[in-house]
């Protein structure tokens, strides 16, 4: 792993770069969840996240978004988030030989990283393909995800049945709302932050992953 500053809007940013041990040219970008619930890149899901895209041969960076740990400024009311991850993403194709970018995101982090996305998809002049966007207990009530849809890239979305933060039957819903069609991954004994479910989470995601990578 190595610790690195990305400049963003309202400062400088923390973030950690892992490289694959095989060289890659892609990139997967994860988004943690809010800042202002303690959400960081050191979150447990997102740390297992990156691991397992990392096992499976992708380079993958972590960030903290601005006001969280080393990160300068306050917290941007979601569209600054956004910024500071469309800032990574510009240091990525700055500084490496990026070809495909896969967005992953947890709860409030899982807007941003639709968001993105988006925004990667509607640039005509932008050359990084987004393969596969992954959204692990998304925030559907208490996020402008109506800006970030259709979606923009093939989807799986990651939920536990028992989650007592994001309701179930919302999530449930705008998967089933979603054109093109979204995948719903259930987990039936996870709560929100997947407590003894990070094996599972692990698992899962190799056998989502196994079409988009290689």
């Amino acid at each position: 792993m190595e610790k690195i500053t990305v400049q963003g809007p309202s400062g400088s940013l923390q973030a950690a770069l892992h490289m694959a041990k095989i060289e890659s040219t892609d990139f997967l970008i994860i988004c943690h969840p809010h800042p202002q619930f303690g959400g960081t890149m050191d979150n447990k899901v997102v740390t297992t996240v990156a691991k397992t895209y990392l096992d499976l041969g992708m380079n993958v960076i972590r960030f903290n978004y601005r006001g969280v740990g080393e990160s300068q400024g306050e917290y941007g009311e979601v569209a600054g988030e956004v910024e500071d991850a469309l800032a990574v993403l510009s240091w990525l194709q700055v500084n490496h030989a990026v070809s495909r970018v896969f967005l992953a995101g947890f709860s409030f982090g899982a807007y941003i990283a639709a968001k993105v996305a988006f925004v990667i998809n509607a640039d005509i002049n932008n050359k990084v393909r987004v393969p596969h966007l992954l959204l692990i207990a998304p925030s559907v009530e208490n996020s402008p995800f109506e800006l970030a849809t259709p979606v923009a890239a093939p989807c799986s979305v990651l939920m536990g049945k028992q989650d007592e933060v994001v309701p179930f039957a919302s999530v449930e819903a705008w998967v089933l709302s979603q054109i093109p069609a979204v995948e719903f991954i259930v987990l039936p004994d996870a709560t929100h932050f997947f407590h003894g479910q990070l094996v599972t989470i692990k698992q899962r995601l190799n056998s989502i992953l196994t079409d988009y990578i290689g």
